[in-house]
Order: structure tokens, then sequence, then C-alpha cells
């Protein structure tokens, strides 16, 4: 059946709510997954899971639970961190050159193709794309991926108070700190960041 636009309406095919684009994320995720090399799936995943937090809450009710837990004040600050990742990425893939005020805003410090033979890449034992930020922390591709949809699965998931911010998720973001690392990874973070990749 059609709908007719008017007002404020925004035209819309097959996605009217946060909970679609969330579906949407999953599928990117399944598409990433099967070619971590591929720009295409990198990006359409990054972009879908930029707008899903940055934008998409808007369109929610405002006591809804996921509207709430994505708001940038309920995210701990290495969940910040890993969000802002995600937005240089999206806005260096959608613009290329940044505005002077996204430039000063910008996190990562250097970008991997994946076919490199690194410090970074050895000590994850992965060549995979991935990026540095702040010169300390490294976050392959993959490593970003598991750590966003860890993200959106507790944000999606109504039975997970917003308080309750998933506490083997931040140690899984504090893992990918090289430079301040201490002891082995726990059972819970290595569920999140996953088996190791080399190709």
């Amino acid at each position: 059946m059609s709908k007719t636009i008017k007002g404020r309406d925004g035209p819309t095919l097959g996605i009217y709510s946060s909970n679609d684009m969330f579906e949407k994320l999953k599928f990117e995720s399944i598409r990433l997954q099967s070619d971590w090399h591929n720009p295409y799936n990198t990006f359409n995943f990054l972009v879908t899971a930029w707008h899903l937090f940055h934008d998409w809450p808007e369109s929610d009710a405002r006591l809804n639970p996921s509207r709430i837990k994505r708001q940038p004040n309920q995210c701990p600050p290495e969940m910040r961190f890993v969000l802002d990742i995600v937005r240089d990425l999206v806005n260096g893939s959608k613009h290329f050159t940044l505005e002077p005020k996204a430039a000063q805003k910008r996190r990562i410090t250097e970008v991997y193709t994946g076919n490199e033979v690194g410090w970074y890449q050895f000590f994850f034992q992965e060549r995979l794309p991935g990026v540095t930020v702040e010169t300390n922390w490294y976050f392959s591709i993959r490593i970003l991926h598991n750590l966003i949809m860890k993200y959106f699965e507790w944000a999606f998931d109504d039975t997970k108070l917003a308080k309750n911010f998933p506490s083997d998720l931040l140690e899984a973001i504090l893992y990918c700190n090289i430079a301040e690392r201490t002891g082995k990874v726990s059972p819970a973070v290595s569920d999140i960041l996953g088996e190791v990749i080399i190709k």
C-alpha cells in the first residue's frame, strides 16, 4: 500500500525505526565478516553504526530504552572513544577532506590497509585494515566491529538497564590500549575480541 508524503514526513523504503536500522546493522555485520578487506562492506557497516548512534535515537520515543542507552551521556568515556573512531572513519570516508572543526576533533592518527606487517599486526596476530588512535591504541576493523556490535546488542536489549554498561565491553576496549595493557586477557574479553585472523 502506498503512503502519501506530506508535512514533515520523510519518504522511506523499508526502514521505519531504529530497530529496523539495527537489523540493517546486523545485515552489514554479516557482509563485513565475510570479507574484512572489502572497503564497501566496511563503509556500509560503519555508516550504519554511526547513524544508528548519532542520528536515529531522536526518531524513537523519549523513554525508549535503546534511545536512552544511545545518548552520549549514557556511554562511559571508553565507549564514547570507540564511537569517536567510528565518527572519524565515517566522516573521512564520506568527505575525504575534513572541515577544520572536524579535523580538530579527529582521534585517528594512522590508517592501515591490512597489507602492512608491523608491530600492531604482529601483536594482534592479524593483517587486517585498522587504525591507530592517539599513538597507543590500535583497532583492526574486526576488533572495532566486535566492539560496536557488542555495544548495540546491549543498547537494543530492553532487559539491560542503561546504568549497567557491560564491564566486559569496557575491558575489551581497554585491551586495545597497547601501552597500558596489563595481565592476560579474560575469557569474557576474548569472547568479544574473537579469534585472531591471519590472512
